[in-house]
């Protein structure tokens, strides 16, 4: 199956084909890719169209060779997740390309191998003390939703286990920065597997449910921004007025 996949929900920006299937053990295999990311000064809206065209060309193929386009739809910034599905969206319609949406906290889990007693704990930035996050097991088996969580209950749920714990994305240095000696069973990812890969994406987009372009939405798992200091000038207004 060739798979183009995405992902610009963080500051990296990353494209991929992958050609993937299964072999008669049920592993999922990668035969030949071509990958393009990105962490510069640039925004995904001006990297996100010719990375795509790129990794393409590379590849050897077009756009009416891919079976399925991979996104991740979240969570992660607003904009960035918003310029991946719209990309995904105008590349997919014409040619009624097959998509899936990803989680980005799943593919970043993917960029990881570790033993199977081990955590792997995929983080990402989302301000005002708190995370993006899920954890997952060294088989890559959910433990627990996508959610956003505070650095403090974070720090304690974290501090009982007695597995290794593998910090990965964007939070990663950031959270080991605020737990300091309170997890030391935590490690953070290489650079080499810590921020967004593409790759990734398409690996879980191989597994996934394939659904129309259509139907690829963004996931939000809080208000943005904008909304927050809209409902905080809505609710001042109110004290207000008592």
């Amino acid at each position: 199956m060739l798979i183009l996949a995405f992902d610009s929900t963080a500051v990296t920006a990353s494209c991929a084909v992958a050609d993937i299937d299964k072999n008669s053990d049920g592993y999922i295999s990668v035969n030949r890719f071509s990958l393009f990311s990105v962490k510069n000064k640039l925004t995904h809206s001006e990297n996100l169209m010719p990375m795509a065209v790129e990794v393409i060309a590379k590849f050897g193929c077009t756009i009416k060779d891919i079976d399925r386009i991979a996104v991740t739809v979240g969570p992660g910034s607003f904009t960035g997740v918003r310029i991946g599905v719209s990309t995904v969206k105008g590349l997919a319609m014409p040619e009624n390309i097959p998509c899936v949406a990803v989680s980005t906290l799943e593919a970043l889990a993917a960029n990881i191998t570790t033993p199977i007693d081990a955590v792997i704990c995929p983080l990402m930035d989302a301000r005002r003390n708190q995370f993006y996050n899920a954890l997952f097991d060294g088989n890559g088996k959910r433990l627990c939703e996508d959610r956003v969580i505070t650095a403090e209950a974070l720090i304690e749920e974290l501090s009982k286990t007695e597995k290794s714990v593998i910090l990965c994305g964007d939070g990663a240095v950031l959270y080991k920065s605020l737990s300091g000696s309170l997890n030391n069973n935590t490690v953070i990812a290489s650079p080499a597997t810590m921020y967004q890969n593409a790759l990734s994406v398409a690996v879980c987009g191989y597994s996934g449910k394939a659904i129309s372009a259509e139907a690829i939405q963004p996931l939000y798992l809080r208000p943005s921004q904008a909304e927050r200091e809209a409902n905080e000038a809505k609710t001042s207004k109110g004290s207000d007025l008592k």
